[in-house]
């Protein structure tokens, strides 16, 4: 009668060891952001690119959402997360998108991680309402000078609510904020050498992204926006990170690692309108980087010394808007912007 009691304690042990593992993960999957492994805010949602496709969750909680491309492949993958509010079937919202035609009032556009090197990984950090999304994957296509961008796969994401009080939730504060619009960037606060977390923000009336790429070298600011535009030739730079397309008003987290060399600042968001890609606009920028500081350099209407750089950063080196200057080894190319707006 006595061992009774013992071989139902021992089931009943060896049972909450056997589901513990389970119960961990659940009770992580849905652990407040300040409670979460290495004090990161938010959820992970990780994108692992190959040369055969790309692996990704189908869930992820809503709020603040690091996004982590791992690129497994051999070239370049570029991913876009898109609101979308209607219930199209999957196949329907793909060919939608591949006309390049994507300024619709039920697809939004809320970024994600521009590509980095093949071994590489980009970050991009976002706050998302609970609702359907999908996720497309854009990769640059050498075959195809400029137009629309290919959607080679687009899967769907749930972004569920998480349970407990609504509490609204805002991207974490950075020392240095980027500014979209029409057709330029701007540069504010302090940005250094090393690995740095940026605030990417679209105030301008069109959707943009912006690409961070490290200039090789001996190459020069105008190959690279040439191949960005007709992508021909061998790559005259390295991705390092950034954002694709986000819509107008919105805001993106970004890290990128950042070395001193120079570096374009590229949005090669296609524009149906003109038929054109913004860099035609002259949304192209050179930034040049000094182990104290960043400057961007691309609207003076003069060459520029190295020792003469600021050392602040988020100072202009020009605010005339209308030029727009390409760098190259040893000329300096003057460019009116005036005549090439949509």
């Amino acid at each position: 009668m006595r061992v009774r009691p013992l071989v139902l304690y021992f089931f009943l042990s060896t049972s909450a060891i056997g589901a513990s593992p389970a119960s961990a993960q659940q009770t992580a999957a849905r652990r407040p952001a300040s409670e979460r492994a290495g004090g990161i805010a938010g959820s992970e949602y990780v994108i692992v690119a190959t040369d055969q496709g790309f692996d990704a969750p189908e869930q992820v909680d809503a709020g603040l959402v690091n996004v982590r491309l791992f690129n497994r492949s051999k070239g370049t993958q570029h991913f876009v997360l898109l609101k979308v509010d209607r219930l199209d079937r999957l196949s329907s919202i793909s060919d939608y998108l591949k006309t390049g035609d994507w300024n619709v009032p039920w697809i939004n556009r809320m970024g994600g991680p521009q590509s980095p090197p093949p071994g590489g990984v980009s970050s991009v950090s976002m706050v998302l309402d609970a609702g359907r999304y999908v996720v497309a994957h854009l990769p640059a296509s050498p075959g195809t000078p400029g137009g629309p961008l290919i959607i080679e796969a687009v899967r769907e994401l749930s972004v569920t609510r998480v349970s407990g009080p609504n509490v609204a939730v805002a991207l974490p504060p950075t020392e240095a904020t980027v500014t979209l619009f029409e057709w330029n960037f701007t540069i504010e606060g302090p940005l250094n050498a090393g690995r740095r977390t940026m605030r990417i923000d679209n105030k301008g009336q069109f959707e943009h992204r912006v690409a961070f790429a490290r200039l090789l070298p001996g190459r020069t600011m105008e190959e690279a926006v040439k191949w960005a535009e007709h992508r021909s030739g061998t790559v005259p730079y390295e991705n390092v990170g950034g954002t694709t397309n986000i819509g107008r008003g919105r805001s993106v987290n970004i890290t990128v690692d950042l070395i001193p060399g120079d570096y374009a600042l590229l949005c090669t968001t296609y524009n149906p309108l003109s038929r054109k890609l913004h860099t035609q606009h002259g949304m192209a920028k050179l930034m040049r980087g000094r182990p104290q500081s960043f400057c961007l350099m691309g609207r003076r209407a003069t060459p520029v010394s190295t020792d003469a750089l600021p050392m602040a950063t988020g100072v202009a080196c020009s605010s005339d808007p209308t030029t727009r200057v390409i760098f190259g080894a040893t000329s300096l190319e003057r460019r009116d912007l005036t005549q090439r707006a949509p």
